[in-house]
C-alpha cells in the first residue's frame, strides 16, 4: 500500500514538473514592438511581411499613430523597442533627453505632401494646383494636426509660402494622424486634403481619386527619422530590423510607395 501511494506522489511531482517546463519555456518567435507615423501604414506592411518571411524567428507588432503622440508615450517610458518618426525632431528629443543613444538613432526616409480629393469631386487639381483651396466650393480642408504631425506642419508651411494660410486657416480640420486626415477626406468630412505622398500611391486611393504634388521648396524637407529605444529588451533584434529597413529591400519599398533616401541628419 505504501508502495502504491509513493508511486502516485511521484507521477504527480513529475506532472507538475512537466508543467512548470510549459509554462516557462521561451517562446519561438520574439516579438519586437514598433512604433510608427501613421505616412508608413502601406509601406511598412509590406516591409513587415516580408521581413518576417525571411526573419521567421522574429514577429513584429506595429502601432500607427502621430509622432507627436507616441514622442509623448516614449518619454513616459511606453513599452517599445524601435521608434519610426515622420520627422527627426521627436526622435533627437529622445536622444537628448536619454531615451535613445546617439549610436540607435537613424535616418530612414524623405517625404512628400500633396492634394488630394476623391473620385467624383467637381475640384480640378490639375488646372489650379493648390489655388483650388480658396474656391468657394472649398468649405473644409483636412489637414493633419501641425502640433502633432510633421506633415501637417509642411502643409501649414506650404500654404503660408503661398500666401493663403490666412485666408483658409477656418476652414481646416486636423486629424490626429495622416491616416485620419484622409478618412476625413474620404468620408465627405473634407472636401481637399494634404496627405502624405505615400499615402495616395495605394491602389484604394491612387484609382479612386486625383493629387496634385506640392513643390517641395515651399515645406520644410520632410526627413524621418528613428530610434531603438535604450528600454528595449530586444537590441539585437530591433538592430537586425533597423538595418533591414535601411538596407536595399526596405529601401526599394520605401522608394516605391514615394518616399526618397534621405541625406544624414
Amino acid at each position: 500500500m505504501k508502495f502504491q501511494w509513493l508511486l502516485i506522489l511521484l507521477t504527480f511531482i513529475a506532472g507538475c514538473a512537466d508543467s512548470y517546463t510549459e509554462q516557462t519555456s521561451e517562446p519561438d518567435t520574439l516579438v519586437l514592438k514598433v512604433a510608427a507615423a501613421a505616412n508608413l501604414q502601406y509601406a511598412m506592411t509590406e516591409i513587415e511581411k516580408i521581413f518576417e518571411e525571411n526573419q521567421p524567428d522574429i514577429s513584429l507588432e506595429i502601432s500607427y499613430g502621430s509622432s507627436g503622440n507616441f514622442f509623448s508615450q516614449l518619454s513616459q517610458l511606453a513599452p517599445y523597442d524601435i521608434f519610426f518618426s515622420a520627422d527627426t525632431k521627436y526622435p533627437r528629443k529622445l536622444v537628448e533627453q536619454g531615451f535613445i543613444a546617439e549610436t540607435d538613432y537613424f535616418p530612414y526616409a524623405s517625404g512628400q505632401i500633396v492634394l488630394w480629393v476623391p473620385e467624383g469631386s467637381p475640384l480640378d487639381l490639375k488646372t489650379s494646383g493648390i489655388q483650388i483651396l480658396l474656391d468657394p466650393a472649398v468649405k473644409k480642408i483636412a489637414i493633419a494636426n501641425p502640433r502633432l504631425a510633421p506633415y501637417g506642419l509642411a502643409a501649414v508651411e506650404a500654404m503660408q509660402h503661398f500666401q493663403l494660410y490666412d485666408q483658409i486657416k477656418d476652414k481646416l480640420v486636423l486629424g490626429e494622424n495622416i491616416s485620419q486626415t484622409a478618412h476625413f477626406i474620404e468620408s465627405k468630412a473634407a472636401d481637399v486634403g494634404v496627405l502624405a505622398f505615400s499615402l495616395v500611391r495605394v491602389p484604394e486611393r491612387n484609382d479612386r481619386g486625383q493629387y496634385w504634388k506640392i513643390p517641395t521648396d515651399t515645406y520644410s524637407q520632410i526627413i524621418q527619422a528613428g530610434g531603438i529605444l535604450k528600454t528595449s529588451p530586444h537590441p539585437a533584434a530591433a538592430r537586425h530590423f533597423r538595418e533591414f529597413v535601411l538596407g536595399p529591400n526596405g529601401q526599394e519599398i520605401l522608394t516605391r510607395f514615394g518616399y526618397s533616401i534621405p541625406e544624414a541628419n
